[in-house]
């Protein structure tokens, strides 16, 4: 019979517990609006119409909320909230985008084998020696920004494009002339503020970002910003500038 590490039962129920709670009014109020009484509804029924308004709610108090399938054997981790960095805006992410790593045997999401104490090393190829990045016309409405980074452990990686202001650009996931790929996969959907990608064997991770080329001004500086979360919610945050 396969039982969850300790671990992963302790923080279920840290997950849980540090879960936002709708208040009363809130649920009056979604109530009201499709047409049913508070009273006698089980707050459960209304989980689907609460989360899109809970994410919403975290933001306005400058809090990010994300959502991760974090597979465990058949066990998922649902939420983990985290403030933005200073000057940054606050952000409701909707309709997050979901890739992984095709699983390899022994390398199960956890495995001690691929996880180490304290945050994940995150860090671009090349490091400071390297090259300055800078987008490349994709067609022409679109232009792509390339680079790679090398991760010691397992990771949930969020991957975003922020201005000089902090604030996040749209990047296309898909498109019929090439998407953006990570991990040398790519990822699909519609286009997002947000990437997450769950990596499985940690190594150099190829990235390709697509961006709306009406959203970059030549000349300026962008910064492509990877937050990473290992199997323990370590945490790692790895910025990486390029010219538009």
């Amino acid at each position: 019979m396969f039982r969850k590490p300790r671990r992963h039962h302790e923080l279920e129920a840290r997950l849980r517990a540090e879960r936002p709670t709708p208040g009363d009014e809130l649920v009056r109020s979604i109530s009201r609006r499709v047409g049913t009484r508070p009273t006698g509804v089980p707050r459960i029924a209304l989980a689907g119409a609460l989360s899109s308004v809970m994410l919403v709610a975290l933001a306005s108090v400058g809090g990010i909320s994300y959502a991760a399938n974090a597979v465990v054997g058949a066990a998922e981790v649902v939420k983990k909230a985290v403030s933005p960095q200073s000057g940054e805006e606050a952000i409701a992410i909707k309709g997050i985008s979901a890739g992984r790593d095709q699983y390899r045997p022994g390398y199960g999401w956890g495995d001690d084998k691929h996880n180490h104490q304290g945050p994940p090393g995150l860090n671009r190829k090349g490091g400071a020696a390297a090259p300055p990045l800078r987008a490349r016309p994709a067609g022409s409405l679109a232009r792509t920004v390339s680079t790679a980074i090398t991760l010691s452990e397992q990771a949930l990686l969020f991957i975003s494009v922020i201005d000089s202001r902090g604030r996040p650009l749209m990047i296309t996931q898909s498109s019929r002339r090439g998407g953006s790929v990570v991990g040398g996969n790519r990822v699909t959907g519609m286009q997002t503020k947000f990437i997450r990608y769950q990596v499985l064997v940690p190594r150099e991770i190829p990235l390709r970002l697509r961006l709306p080329s009406s959203l970059l001004r030549a000349g300026e500086t962008y910064r492509i910003r990877v937050v990473a979360f290992d199997p323990d919610l370590n945490k790692s945050t790895l910025i990486v500038p390029f010219r538009g």
